[in-house]
């Protein structure tokens, strides 16, 4: 069974992140998980430029494509998570305890802290991304590879997977993290 990830706000914001996070997801490299909570988090985050339709046609995407993602509970589960005093650090504590998550991905150092309490582990993106590389390191590059082509490229654009490759690497190093571009530069090894 692929590792459980709750994906914070931040993981599920920027386009060229979410792209990579839900890339992985839909290859069952790992199985996301979010809440309302969450979506309604990031809703708040998108840019102020981003039209309706197209806020709607993302959230709509993003339930067709995962629909077993979103995590519900009972209201009384948030007045029990242990160790939480914030609001906001205790729903995201719910949600990765009720899901049963493995990881919680974010950026919020101090949420990281209210979940290392709780007993579940907070990853930032390039170090979800970089385990998940480190893992399957031929299939996840195939994978980005096939998203960034999908995803990245304009319209009658071409690019040779090294070429893709070094173009994805810059990304994630300006982006994402190194420890992400390092893997992803790194030749993969073969069986």
């Amino acid at each position: 069974m692929p590792i459980r990830a709750v994906l914070d706000a931040p993981a599920l914001t920027p386009p060229r992140v979410r792209d990579v996070m839900l890339a992985l997801a839909e290859d069952a490299l790992f199985q996301p998980y979010w809440s309302d909570g969450i979506v309604a988090e990031v809703e708040r985050r998108l840019p102020a430029h981003m039209s309706r339709p197209a806020r709607d046609f993302l959230f709509a995407e993003l339930e067709t494509a995962f629909p077993e993602a979103r995590v519900t509970w009972p209201a009384t589960v948030l007045r029990e998570v242990p160790y939480v005093s914030d609001p906001r650090d205790a729903h995201l504590t719910a949600v990765a305890l009720f899901a049963q998550a493995d990881v919680v991905v974010t950026t919020d150092a101090g949420l990281a802290r209210s979940l290392e309490r709780a007993g579940v582990e907070p990853q930032t993106p390039d170090a979800f991304v970089a385990y998940v590389l480190d893992a399957e390191p031929q299939r996840s590059r195939r994978v980005l590879l096939r998203m960034a082509r999908r995803r990245w490229l304009g319209p009658g654009e071409e690019s040779l997977d090294a070429v893709l490759r070094s173009r994805l690497v810059a990304w994630a190093r300006r982006d994402l993290g190194d420890n992400s571009a390092d893997l992803l530069a790194a030749d993969p090894v073969r069986p």
